[in-house]
């Protein structure tokens, strides 16, 4: 749910406190839509940087794709927590 619950302006700050490799293990394990969301919303130059490391992996195990997906989304909520970011509501919460 990042692309629908986060604003694009809040990536960076995202990006800045999640560790690089577990970054880059998200975006390349993780769904699709979730990493290019964050992907066309960081600066170009990093985003092609990412891409090409992202490239140059090999196999990604389960365990520690699930482990840096994780740590995303504790990432999030921590930020959310501190109020450096505000979720967006989501299709349930518009419902309620």
């Amino acid at each position: 749910h990042v692309p629908a619950r986060l604003s694009p302006r809040d990536l960076p700050k995202l990006v800045r406190v999640v560790e690089p490799a577990t970054l880059l293990t998200a975006l390349a394990s993780g769904p699709a839509e979730v990493a290019d969301f964050i992907l066309a919303n960081i600066s170009q130059r990093m985003a092609q940087n990412l891409r090409d490391e992202i490239a140059g992996l090999g196999p990604i195990k389960p365990r520690d794709a699930d482990a840096a997906m994780m740590a995303i989304v504790l990432a999030i909520r921590q930020l959310e927590g501190t109020g450096e970011i505000t979720l967006l509501a989501g299709p349930e919460e518009d419902e309620a």
